[in-house]
């Protein structure tokens, strides 16, 4: 039996949980990418995501998302990282 979730979980434990999908997850890093200013975003039923937040946290992802050398692909899996590794809030 799969262990309970703790009282504040990350994405990828919401995802572990089914949660949240994967797609979703991929969506968000996008619409971060194409969206700037993007900060709370609902993520899952009850769970509000900072994203600007949980990329300032990551400390490779900021410069990756910012850097014109990098690209979509290589900015949209850093982002994707950050949000997995993210405590949303519940509201």
């Amino acid at each position: 039996m799969p262990a309970a979730l703790s009282a504040n979980p990350t994405v990828l434990e919401l995802l572990d949980r089914g949660a949240v999908t994967p797609e979703a997850i991929v969506r968000l890093a996008e619409t971060y990418l194409s969206t700037p200013g993007l900060r709370l975003y609902t993520l899952a039923f009850g769970f509000v995501l900072d994203i600007a937040a949980a990329v300032q946290a990551y400390p490779i992802a900021r410069a990756v998302a910012d850097s014109s050398l990098s690209s979509f692909r290589s900015k949209r899996a850093t982002v994707t990282t950050a949000i997995m590794l993210a405590r949303p809030e519940k509201v």
